[in-house]
């Protein structure tokens, strides 16, 4: 070889390794400063100092074409979070063994963008706390909730958010956490709080593009044209008391959508715990539904922590069941019950639903003394249609009510038609209702009164019941018309004490009496009575008390109404 050759040879062995080795290190310096110095910093901008990003140990593979990251730490300064007028959520967030592959080696090192096929990390956890609301002094609450534009949300984080000159632009295809855990806490107002613990939780996300200059991919929900989260098998809880058994979950935030299928509602302690936890009568609540969907719901503001907002909400198969023992003595200190507006106000945040639609039925069963097996009252076919479902947490006022028209079938038999109008901002107990109750047999009612009173229905036939009422400061006024035909009952001395309730001839004997003399006596067989063109009207009048559920509440209202027609 001459010498010429030789030396542009040395020179090439020479320079290569030297142009390999300059390359390598171009890159990693842009890797290292993009993520352990532009990244963090642009985090804790953009957040005000509340979130800080620490990345651990990061490997550079050009002929690999890609990055590896120990970890990734994102954490929340809980005292600078404190001091803020709205406070964030309050997030930790744990990537391990990340790795961004298909990487763009020569765009990386010519210093015009990162640019990948894919990220992904073997094992992600993440904590997350929603922060109530809080109103400053002198600040009042708005008294509007803005449009449900889930973008607009996360723009507030995004907007105005500057790459450095060495990365100007970032774009990963697609990022997959095939495997995640989440545990959400919403706390309330009263201080119990909501946990969602997700242990199979699957993120994924296409077209991540942060780009100063490209508008369209800088509004999109987390930079990205689509973000899907999907959960199978997990457990929330409500409350310290009842844990709710979900069986698939799946959220689509650029569709601003939510389904969850297969809930399961119901104590978390068993029957025979709770009795002995509680020895005084209690009610059991156990509430199963086959699907919720959300559609137009804004990610956006709720991440943030300003409240739910959405356009519609649908429940599919809704079954509620709802026992009331009656069987042990009083509990000498009752559970206090709140009102609709106390309940609300309680959540401690602002909600804005446009539209809701339930489909289901409910079931309620009274266990009285005495007896082997509850009465049963159910509403069969139930729906709800619901309009203008709006709070705005700290705003009092009547104005801009909600409005409820519900149906179902009272034993599967009766149509029962409601109508609801309830100002949820109100600082009292208030709301109007009316409603009717279609032709039923009134021995329909037996499987209920028969367990639950000293007396059956031995025939009749309800012909229509209508009712109005206003309820103010907790207080409902108002009129029940009940249209009945041939009724008539018999005493069955079930559960009754004294003569009535003993057995053999001389039982049987005065139940047939009590039987007679109520026929006779106290009992209005028809309504309008013979002679009469227009049906007798009972007056409502009936005071709310911390210890009713709302159901109580209205039934005690219509009761006594009902019962000042059917008792001569």
């Amino acid at each position: 070889m001459r010498t010429g050759t030789r030396r542009v040879v040395i020179a090439i062995i020479v320079l290569v390794p030297l142009v390999l080795g300059g390359l390598w290190w171009r890159g990693t310096w842009v890797v290292n400063h993009l993520l352990h110095s532009a990244a963090p910093k642009a985090i804790a901008d953009r957040s005000g100092g509340v979130y800080q990003l620490d990345v651990g140990h990061v490997r550079f593979h050009p002929l690999r074409r890609r990055i590896a990251v120990d970890s990734v730490y994102l954490t929340t300064n809980d005292e600078i979070n404190a001091q803020r007028p709205r406070r964030r959520t309050a997030l930790r967030l744990t990537f391990h063994e990340c790795t961004i592959a298909g990487l763009h080696v020569f765009t990386v090192i010519a210093g015009r963008g990162l640019i990948a096929e894919s990220f992904g990390c073997a094992d992600v956890s993440a904590a997350a706390q929603l922060q109530p609301p809080r109103q400053l002094e002198g600040e009042e609450p708005d008294t509007a909730v803005a449009p449900s534009l889930v973008r607009q949300g996360f723009f507030l984080l995004q907007q105005g958010l500057r790459l450095p000159k060495f990365a100007p632009r970032l774009q990963v295809a697609r990022i997959d956490f095939p495997h995640a855990k989440l545990e959400l806490r919403l706390p309330w107002s009263r201080g119990a709080a909501a946990q969602f613990q997700l242990e199979h939780l699957e993120w994924h996300m296409t077209d991540f593009t942060v780009d100063p200059d490209d508008s369209a991919a800088t509004s999109r929900p987390l930079f990205s044209r689509t973000v899907k989260i999907v959960a199978t098998t997990f457990v929330a809880r409500p409350d310290s008391e009842s844990a709710a058994h979900v069986a698939a979950f799946e959220a689509n935030l650029a569709d601003s959508t939510l389904e969850i299928r297969g809930i399961a509602m119901a104590p978390t302690m068993s029957d025979s715990a709770f009795a002995q936890a509680r020895p005084y009568r209690r009610a059991r609540l156990k509430t199963a539904v086959g699907r919720i969907a959300v559609h137009g719901f804004d990610w956006g503001a709720f991440a943030l922590g300003e409240g739910v907002r959405a356009r519609r909400l649908q429940v599919d198969s809704f079954h509620m069941d709802l026992l009331s023992d009656k069987r042990r003595p009083p509990n000498p200190q009752p559970q206090v019950r709140r009102t609709p507006q106390q309940w609300i106000a309680d959540l401690g945040r602002s909600f804005s639903i446009d539209s809701v639609l339930v489909q289901g039925d409910v079931t309620y069963r009274e266990h009285g003394k005495r007896r082997r097996k509850p009465g049963v009252l159910t509403f069969a076919r139930l729906e709800v249609v619901g309009v203008n479902v709006r709070h705005v947490a700290g705003r009092r006022g009547t104005g801009n009510p909600m409005t409820l028209r519900t149906t179902a079938y009272v034993q599967n038999a009766g149509r029962l038609d409601t109508r609801f109008v309830v100002p949820l901002d109100a600082a009292s107990f208030q709301m109007t209702l009316d409603g009717s109750l279609g032709p039923m047999p009134a021995t329909s009612l037996n499987a209920f009164i028969e367990e639950a009173a000293a007396f059956r229905i031995e025939k009749g036939r309800i012909l229509g019941i209508g009712f109005e009422a206003s309820v103010s400061r907790g207080v409902a006024r108002g009129t029940v018309t009940p249209r009945y035909k041939d009724l008539s009952i018999k005493v069955t001395g079930r559960g009754a004490t004294g003569i009535l309730g003993t057995g053999g001839v001389i039982g049987d004997a005065a139940r047939g009496i009590a039987t007679a003399v109520g026929n006779l006596t106290e009992l209005r067989g028809d309504n309008p009575a013979d002679g009469e063109t227009e049906p007798r009207r009972g007056p409502i009048d009936h005071t709310f008390t911390p210890d009713q559920t709302l159901p109580t509440f209205l039934w005690k209202s219509l009761r006594g109404g009902l019962l000042a027609v059917v008792q001569q």
